[in-house]
């Protein structure tokens, strides 16, 4: 409960002492007698309404007992001067009324700014709910909200709307910070992958170079060709990884690809003799619509091709069909790859394309990279790709690249 201090009663007292006595020993007319008074009701308001009310009242009182007849009693003869009395009761109610407001809104501000100034400086969630959670419980006292007036709900409304101003501030802030974090992290995983990338290339290829010198060698034992098999084969894996890796870190830097118009029929035909290998046993389908050419960077394209007929060939049990499918479509090509092997892996299907992703069930060893490195040369290009679980079992992985016309061809003299 909020205690009233005398002393904001001292003003209207003594400002209606003083004018009762300036009427008194100069005889003034009632009129200015009645301002001299209403001077003193307006300074004792500036105290509230209380202070107001009471010099209105103690002015009453004065007035009426020196200066209206009967004189030096408390009584009213004429009806005009209960008007008087009216208005002075009017203005000292008026002048605190708005003095009050004014002192309200004065505590509302600085208790607004106030928080504000802490709810700027907070850097975490818990510094903003501490303060807002101290200046709550010393505006209230601890009451609950149904207690509180309508002055200070609305005060306390404007804190809040502030601290969520503030807490959508500080989490902007932490996802800015994270976001550099992370950028900074994939810049320096990229530059480390491509660093690594390049250097192992030349020594890969020597390592490749003489084994397989050394296996069409005469003399060597059952034993030893094996070996050297074995490593030709793994020299081969670990060259289309950095193969991956080298075009996974260009494509995501952003460098500027070589596109040229080539026939979908030549990017397969490649695609397939680079993996003969992996596609032993199988029995590819193919079923091109003619004359369908598309505007990629040859090399880029041939390589999606071949992690796509590689991860059909690898995933899949030998004797079932690899399918291959290419067609005009909304103004550029698509290219499917279908196989009938176990299919995706359980939940959404756009998680194969991820980074160093492995299916639970994976048949075979690797890194994880072809169909993230599919997807980024896809994207890089201006195209998409997506994969499909197929009815009765297997994956479609379907591959849309920017068609166009080929290249005008002079005719010969």
């Amino acid at each position: 409960m909020r205690v009233t201090r005398p002393a904001r009663y001292l003003p209207g007292v003594l400002g209606v002492a003083c004018a009762t006595a300036l009427g008194v020993a100069t005889g003034i007319s009632l009129a200015d007698d009645v301002m001299l008074y209403l001077f003193a009701i307006m300074l004792a308001a500036l105290g509230g309404r209380g202070p107001g009310i009471a010099a209105a009242a103690l002015a009453v009182v004065a007035y009426d007992f020196f200066f209206i007849d009967p004189r030096y009693a408390l009584s009213v003869d004429d009806l005009r001067n209960v008007m008087t009395f009216a208005v002075m009761f009017a203005v000292g109610t008026a002048m605190g009324s708005l003095v009050a407001a004014l002192r309200r809104r004065e505590r509302r501000t600085a208790a607004l700014l106030a928080f504000t100034s802490q709810a700027a400086s907070a850097t975490t969630t818990a510094e903003l709910d501490a303060a807002l959670t101290a200046h709550v419980r010393e505006l209230t006292g601890g009451r609950p909200r149904d207690e509180l007036d309508r002055d200070l709900r609305s005060l306390i409304d404007a804190i809040e709307r502030q601290a969520g101003v503030a807490n959508a501030r500080i989490r902007l802030a932490a996802d800015a910070r994270d976001a550099a974090l992370r950028a900074q992290a994939e810049e320096l995983r990229s530059s480390l992958l491509s660093t690594v990338s390049h250097d192992l290339r030349t020594p890969l290829a020597a390592i490749t170079g003489m084994a397989t010198a050394l296996r069409e060698s005469e003399g060597l034992t059952a034993e030893q060709v094996e070996a050297l098999d074995t490593v030709v084969d793994e020299a081969r894996r670990l060259g289309e990884i950095l193969s991956n890796l080298l075009a996974i870190t260009r494509v995501e830097s952003g460098a500027a690809l070589r596109r040229e118009w080539v026939p979908v029929e030549e990017l397969v035909g490649t695609a397939l003799g680079r993996t003969e290998t992996a596609l032993a046993g199988h029995d590819v389908a193919i079923e091109l619509e003619r004359d369908v050419g598309v505007v990629v960077d040859p090399v880029l394209t041939e390589l999606l091709l071949l992690n796509l007929l590689e991860n059909a060939g690898k995933h899949t049990p030998a004797q079932t069909p690899v399918e291959i499918r290419a067609r005009r479509d909304d103004g550029g090509v698509a290219i499917e790859v279908s196989d009938r092997g176990p299919g995706l892996p359980p939940g959404p299907e756009p998680q194969v394309f991820e980074k160093f992703f492995r299916g639970p069930d994976a048949r075979v060893a690797g890194a994880g990279l072809g169909l993230a490195v599919c997807r980024g040369i896809a994207l890089a290009q201006g195209g998409r790709i997506e994969a499909v679980r197929r009815d009765g079992g297997g994956a479609t992985f379907r591959v849309w690249l920017p068609g166009g016309d080929p290249p005008a061809v002079e005719a010969e003299a």
